[in-house]
């Protein structure tokens, strides 16, 4: 295999594909801060505004990853979301195969489209068929994830300069 170790289980199969995503967007993890102390609250005693400012700043990775759990679990809790993806799925690998077939032509109106238009159609009506059956779940989990980052931001005491170095 062109000097490439074979994998040895489905585990370093998943390593191998995130791999690149790691090296390009892992540094994002790193200025996540400690689940501990993202999960102290305390009375705001009229800083509301500084502590929103402050801790909306000190963990934009953890509210992402929060947001990012929400919607997840929005989706696998709801079957009516897992059918739609789960089509839109099929949907693309089929065109994902054809697409790459070089004889396959599309005319539309007598004008051929090319494998540019093909991915933009299927993308457009993909966020429509999104758009229509699942952005209410969406919207939903958003709207609940958008309170908790709000109210976190506005209970969490403002990070102390020793805090405001810490990584995990």
């Amino acid at each position: 295999m062109d000097g490439e170790k074979v994998a040895l289980s489905m585990l370093d199969d998943v390593k191998k594909v995130i791999e690149p995503y790691q090296k390009k967007y892992g540094h994002y993890l790193q200025k996540m801060r400690p689940w501990g102390e993202f999960f102290r609250i305390s009375k705001p005693e009229g800083d509301i505004k500084r502590r929103l400012d402050i801790n909306l700043s000190h963990y934009q990775i953890n509210y992402a990853l929060l947001f990012l759990g929400q919607m997840i679990i929005a989706i696998v809790t709801n079957p009516h979301c897992l059918v739609v993806i789960g089509i839109l799925a099929v949907i693309w690998m089929a065109f994902l195969k054809k697409n790459d077939d070089p004889n396959w032509e599309v005319n539309v109106g007598g004008m051929a489209i090319g494998k540019t238009q093909r991915w933009m159609a299927l993308s457009a009506i993909t966020a429509v068929v999104l758009l229509c059956f699942v952005s209410q779940v969406l919207f939903e989990a958003a709207f609940f994830c958008a309170v908790l980052v709000g109210a976190h931001g506005v209970l969490h005491p403002p990070p102390t300069e020793d805090d405001a170095f810490q990584v995990v």
